[in-house]
């Protein structure tokens, strides 16, 4: 018999709880991602940057860093893992060809990545992350389920000693620092103590957050298109080079590792009991959400000190992999009870269209906020912000149960593919 069977995966065979997932994930995506696109984005962790400190937006910057900040981003990551393996899974076909796909389909991620960063300019686009980071998931995937968590397991402590590292780093340094701004005024300066200085001063440009590096971010996404290609290039040139190495790729592969361990155990197609998926809930936001509201609280009464923020906090994948854990068993309980059919309708057809949505979050944002666009950029409080971010669920939510009624795959999905298989998909429902 020939092996040659390489369609893409049909609508019928989709796994549904997955995609409503998905779409829950690419939704809590944005709450964080908007910052960065409506502010400099050093606004991602220092929420005075946009003057939310106080108030009402203090509220809305508490409640979506303990709620959302990194669970999303870790079940996206860990989903991208999971449909790895459902890629690879085509029955009666011949190996050499699905590697051959597989790879293909990476690499063509890693462009669309290049594509949201560069021509979108937004240089928080995880495509290329996916992309790059899918190149080495698949010398994972016939590991038993067990042995790929070991793997997620030991990055993650890695990525662990990593953030304390940072948190101790910035800790460190900022008493330092401290201790030579506290010298009387015209003290001359030895050499240790200008050293300090100049790396407190890297440390802070490594994370854009110097009012110089903020005023220049500003006036950029204030200019023409030109402008603000021109200003993001270097950023994303630095984010996926060092930024990648030293931290992306393993924040993405730890993930994609525990999404294919979870796929093998039937975790995420709403299968196993309500106990399993209620003792998900239970721990996960148990876990999650006090230790996430003790590390937000505690970085704002300690007056937002930037070894409190979000990537630099000590126990910040714990807080993470917990609410994401808690999430996902929240969703298989619904999928698996049937119940709020609309909305899980819904979201099941944002996740089926996860690429055209993610990429035209970056389209519509930079419409909104830049001033190429409608220059909203530094225009509008933190809370909102967050009026922006629900009009356009509401518009993803809508346009993707129309668009679905009417064709196999979203945009972005039918070039995906398109190109993966070197041929033109059927879009058009018959």
């Amino acid at each position: 018999m020939e092996l040659t069977q390489t369609a893409p995966v049909t609508g019928k065979a989709r796994i549904e709880s997955i995609d409503t997932l998905r779409g829950l994930a690419l939704f809590g995506i944005l709450i964080m991602n908007i910052i960065a696109f409506a502010n400099p984005f050093a606004a991602y962790l220092d929420p005075r940057i946009d003057g939310a400190d106080q108030g009402i937006d203090l509220f809305a910057f508490m409640a979506m860093d303990i709620l959302a900040e990194g669970s999303m981003r870790t079940i996206f990551s860990m989903l991208f893992g999971a449909g790895m393996l459902i890629f690879l899974s085509k029955p009666n076909t011949d190996p050499a060809i699905v590697k051959s796909l597989y790879y293909r389909r990476a690499l063509f991620l890693v462009l669309f990545g290049l594509f949201n960063a560069y021509v979108l300019v937004w240089p928080g686009d995880i495509l290329y992350t996916y992309g790059m980071t899918g190149l080495v998931l698949y010398f994972f995937r016939d590991m038993p389920a067990k042995r790929l968590a070991q793997f997620s397991a030991g990055v993650l402590f890695l990525l662990a000693l990593l953030h304390g590292g940072m948190h101790m780093q910035g800790r460190m340094l900022k008493e330092q620092v401290d201790a030579v701004n506290a010298l009387p005024a015209g003290t001359e300066l030895n050499a240790e103590q200008e050293e300090i200085l100049e790396t407190w001063q890297s440390f802070l440009e490594q994370q854009f957050m110097t009012p110089e590096l903020i005023a220049t971010e500003l006036e950029a996404k204030r200019g023409s298109y030109v402008t603000n290609v021109v200003h993001a290039a270097p950023t994303n040139f630095f984010i996926q080079t060092l930024g990648f190495v030293m931290n992306m790729f393993w924040d993405a592969l730890a993930m994609m590792l525990l999404g294919m361990a979870f796929l093998k155990w039937k975790i995420f197609d709403a299968s196993r009991s309500y106990k399993t998926y209620g003792l998900f809930c239970l721990v996960g936001f148990g876990i999650g959400i006090p230790l996430n509201a003790w590390e937000t609280i505690t970085y704002v009464n300690g007056g937002f000190e930037l070894h409190w923020g979000s990537f630099n906090r000590p126990t910040y994948d714990i807080g993470r992999l917990s609410l994401a854990l808690g999430y996902i068993g929240l969703i298989m309980i619904i999928c698996k009870s049937g119940v709020l059919a609309w909305l899980r309708t819904g979201l099941a057809r944002v996740g089926q269209m996860a690429l055209t949505n993610y990429l035209s979050q970056s389209i519509i944002c930079a419409i909104l906020f830049l001033g190429f666009g409608f220059g909203l950029v530094g225009e509008l409080a933190r809370h909102q912000i967050y009026y922006v971010v629900f009009a356009i669920w509401v518009f993803q939510f809508f346009f993707s149960i129309w668009w679905l009624k009417r064709y196999r795959f979203g945009p972005a999905e039918w070039l995906w593919r398109s190109l993966t298989y070197r041929k033109a998909q059927s879009l058009r429902l018959d």
